[in-house]
C-alpha cells in the first residue's frame, strides 16, 4: 500500500499485534471465541490512524458478528506479496497499482476489497515559490524512491501538465517536509492525507496538486492469493461484509473512531490529536464511492492497467480477471 504517513526510517522490526476481545476466563466467551476463525492481515507499515475502520470494526463487534477474529501483523517495508504466496498471511493491504506489476510479472493474485477509492497521491510546493505547474520548469521536484506508488503518481503529473523531461527529479527519501522547508527542492511527492495537513496546521502555505483530480488510477486495496481463495472465500467475504460496516460507521462517527483506535496508536496529545483527526477526516474521503464501500470497479482497473502500460511500467495489458476478484 501506498505509505500516507509521516514517514521516518525504522528499524527492520515487525510489531505483532494480536487483537481480541473479552475477557478468556468468560465461559460465554470462550464458547463464542471457539467459534471465530482468525484471519491474518499483514500492513506494511504500523498502528496508525487511517487504519481506524479496523479498529473500530473490531471494538464494536462487527467482526465478531461474522465470525471473525482479526490477527494484524505490521511492519514498515513488509513484503506483502511473498508473504501471501508464501501462505504466510490471509490477507495484505497494499498498493494496487503494484499488484498491476506484479500481476504483469506473472504473480497469482487477486483484489478483493478497494480500502481506498481514490489516489492518495498529491504534487505540492511552498506557495512563495510556486503558484502553477508551469512554474516547475527547470526546478526540482523531491520524491520519496524512484519506484512505487509516489514515483507513479509523480509520472501522472508530469503527463498531465506536460512537464516530462522539463523538470529535475531527486530521491529524497520520507524527508518530503523537511526537505521542502529547507527549500533543498522546489516541490515534493507527498500523499494528500498527511504532509499537506502537518504543513497547513504548522502555518505553511501550500499549493498541491491531488493525482486523483486528473487520473482514475486505482488506490490500495486487501489482496489475496488465488490459493487462499480457494480454501477461505466463506472467510474473505465475511472480512468483506465487517469492513465495509466498519468503514461507513467510521465516516458517520469519526470522533467516536478516532477515540476507539487509541489501544492501537496511543493517546496521542492534544497538539498531535489534532493532526490525527484532520487525518482521519482526509482518509475518509478516499473511501468514498457510489456503491458499496469497498467495492472494486474492474473499469478502474482496466483504466489503470493503460495507464501503466502507457507510462512503460508494465509491458503487457494483463486481464483485469487476474487481478480482481469480487466477493460483494
Amino acid at each position: 500500500m501506498h505509505r500516507i504517513h509521516s514517514k521516518k526510517e525504522l528499524p527492520n522490526w515487525v510489531l505483532r499485534i494480536v487483537l481480541a476481545w473479552g475477557l478468556l476466563s468468560c465461559p460465554g466467551l470462550q464458547s463464542v471465541r471457539a467459534q471465530e476463525q482468525t484471519i491474518r492481515v499483514a500492513i506494511g507499515y504500523i498502528p496508525h490512524i487511517q487504519f481506524a475502520p479496523l479498529y473500530l470494526g473490531i471494538e464494536k463487534g462487527f467482526y465478531r458478528e461474522e465470525g471473525l477474529r482479526l490477527e494484524i501483523e505490521y511492519g514498515f517495508g513488509m513484503d506483502i506479496f511473498s508473504l501471501l504466496a508464501a501462505g504466510k498471511i490471509d490477507l495484505g493491504l497494499s498498493d494496487s497499482d503494484q499488484l498491476i506489476i506484479a500481476a504483469s510479472k506473472g504473480v497469482d493474485l487477486r483484489a478483493i476489497f478497494q480500502y481506498y477509492q481514490k489516489y492518495p497521491v498529491t504534487i505540492l510546493a511552498k506557495a512563495d515559490r510556486i503558484k502553477t505547474p508551469e512554474d516547475f520548469k527547470g526546478k526540482t521536484i523531491g520524491t520519496p524512491e524512484l519506484y512505487g506508488t509516489s514515483w507513479i503518481g509523480l509520472q501522472l503529473f508530469l503527463e498531465r501538465f506536460q512537464l516530462k523531461e522539463k523538470v529535475k527529479i531527486e530521491r529524497i527519501g520520507y524527508t518530503q517536509i523537511s526537505t521542502l522547508l529547507a527549500d533543498r527542492v522546489d516541490g515534493a511527492v507527498c500523499f494528500s492525507n498527511n504532509e499537506p495537513i502537518q504543513l497547513k496546521e504548522s502555518g505553511i502555505r501550500i499549493v498541491q496538486w491531488d493525482v486523483k483530480d486528473f487520473s482514475s488510477m486505482v488506490g490500495a486495496s486487501f489482496i489475496t492469493s488465488t490459493s487462499i481463495l480457494s480454501k477461505k472465500q466463506g472467510v474473505l467475504g465475511a472480512f468483506v461484509r465487517a469492513t465495509e460496516k466498519a468503514i461507513r460507521y467510521t465516516i458517520q462517527h469519526q470522533e467516536e473512531a478516532y477515540q476507539v483506535s487509541y489501544p492501537y496508536i496511543g493517546k496521542p496529545d492534544p497538539v498531535k490529536g489534532k493532526f490525527l483527526q484532520t487525518v482521519l477526516k482526509e482518509t475518509c474521503t478516499l473511501f468514498e464511492t457510489t456503491g458499496p464501500f469497498g467495492s472494486i470497479d474492474p473499469t478502474v482497473y482496466k483504466d489503470s492497467i493503460s495507464t501503466l502500460k502507457r507510462l512503460g511500467l508494465i509491458d503487457r495489458e494483463v486481464p483485469v480477471e487476474k487481478i480482481i476478484q469480487r466477493l460483494h
